[in-house]
């Protein structure tokens, strides 16, 4: 059931209608409303493709604030069901996991690599210690192409939970899959993990001397780096399927990342990145859902975090939307902040998933992170279809990936 305090109340959704029909371009009005009193209809103006203009005003209002709107436009009778049937055929969690692993396995093999030399390498397709490329990095002569790393497994392992719990989170179970990755083996791309990160690691050990899952991730400034939000789509999707309230979307997400990442810096970059992402699923428009999620919110933050966290996402919040802005200002880290506003910008200087994960690799040093990051949201925006097929038919496990999300999703 739809929140009340919730705005996708204003969606399209497979009961959304068609209203009127601009004669000249694309663009539609629809409504979600019934009744014999039009002009209290609440609308949505989009196009065939479900890219959302305006909403969440009044038939009224449209027409006091311009009378001539109209005029352009014909009365219609129809369903946007009818219009973009494909539309209401989409998984998000199917799209937005491959389009994480497929950022993961493309940033891989240049990781660590500086933003100078990731450059002069200009990976084009997948690459890997097969591949016969010259460039010399950490994992390019150890590990194949198309083999994702951690940032998909932690993903896939807390899809797992979710999906054993029978659509429920148990955090405990969760971190027990996060062991079963890294101590077993399971849900990795070639039967072996890597990737650990530091902070996880030490997680990880707090965990097995008996600390309790919630207390396990750092507290400590130090903490903040990407290892949570890399992780963190299972739990955005699973806010975004059950229409949680923000509040309760954020009390599941800080929950989510303190197993491993406890200081609020990391909180509030996977609670935008939810926000974000749920935007840019409903509204197809990476620039309305920009300035819904991070422009228009930065009062609700500041009443939420403290200002040292607040000026952690300052570039995020204040600069990378700014002409004249150089992407390279972003600095070469595996730092939480730096994460999410390297995938931001790269979503919102793209207008397709390959050009939004070379980018966000170009960025250098913690280039998987950074493109599982921006290929999860990539991914969720333009589909399954509009990833690459050449980068798809290389890809480890892809079956198996699919199979997880879906069995996430239904759950």
């Amino acid at each position: 059931m739809i929140k009340s305090n919730d705005r996708r109340k204003d969606s399209i959704r497979p009961d959304t209608r068609i209203v009127y029909r601009n004669m000249y371009q694309d663009r539609y009005i629809l409504t979600n409303d019934t009744g014999p009193d039009m002009e209290s209809y609440r609308i949505i103006l989009a196009d065939r493709s479900g890219r959302i203009y305006g909403e969440n005003m009044s038939f009224s209002f449209m027409l006091d604030h311009d009378p001539h709107g109209l005029a352009e436009y014909e009365h219609t009778e129809g369903s946007f069901k009818e219009l973009n049937p494909a539309y209401f055929e989409r998984n998000t969690a199917v799209d937005g996991l491959i389009g994480q692993a497929v950022g993961d396995a493309f940033g891989v093999p240049v990781e660590f690599l500086s933003r100078k030399k990731v450059r002069e390498v200009n990976l084009q397709d997948m690459a890997g210690c097969e591949s016969g490329l010259s460039f010399e990095s950490y994992w390019n002569n150890t590990i194949p192409a198309g083999a994702w790393s951690d940032d998909t497994s932690m993903a896939v392992a807390a899809m797992s939970s979710v999906t054993a719990n029978n659509g429920k989170i148990d955090f405990d179970d969760v971190m027990k899959q996060f062991l079963n990755w890294w101590d077993r083996g399971q849900y990795t791309s070639l039967e072996f993990p890597f990737g650990l990160g530091g902070t996880v690691d030490k997680a990880f050990r707090r965990y097995r001397s008996g600390v309790p899952a919630l207390e396990c991730g750092g507290r400590d400034f130090k903490d903040n780096g990407n290892g949570a939000l890399m992780r963190i789509f299972p739990f955005a999707v699973y806010c975004i399927q059950h229409e949680l309230t923000e509040e309760e979307t954020l009390e599941v997400i800080r929950k989510a990342g303190s197993l491993t990442h406890g200081h609020e810096i990391s909180t509030l970059g996977c609670f935008i990145y939810t926000l974000f992402l749920d935007e840019c699923i409903r509204l197809r428009s990476p620039d309305t859902a920009y300035f819904n999620v991070v422009k228009l919110k930065m009062p609700y933050y500041r009443s939420l975090f403290y200002k040292e966290t607040m000026d952690a996402y300052d570039m995020l919040f204040n600069k990378i939307t700014r002409t004249g802005f150089d992407p390279d200002a972003i600095p070469e880290t595996g730092y939480v902040a730096d994460c999410l506003t390297t995938a931001v910008y790269c979503i919102l200087n793209t207008d397709n998933y390959e050009d939004a994960v070379k980018t966000a690799v170009g960025f250098g040093y913690d280039t998987d992170t950074n493109a599982a990051v921006t290929g999860s949201i990539a991914g969720a925006l333009y589909g399954l279809s509009g990833i690459p097929e050449r980068w798809l038919n290389v890809l480890e496990k892809k079956d198996e990936l699919a199979e997880f999300a879906e069995r996430f999703s239904k759950v």
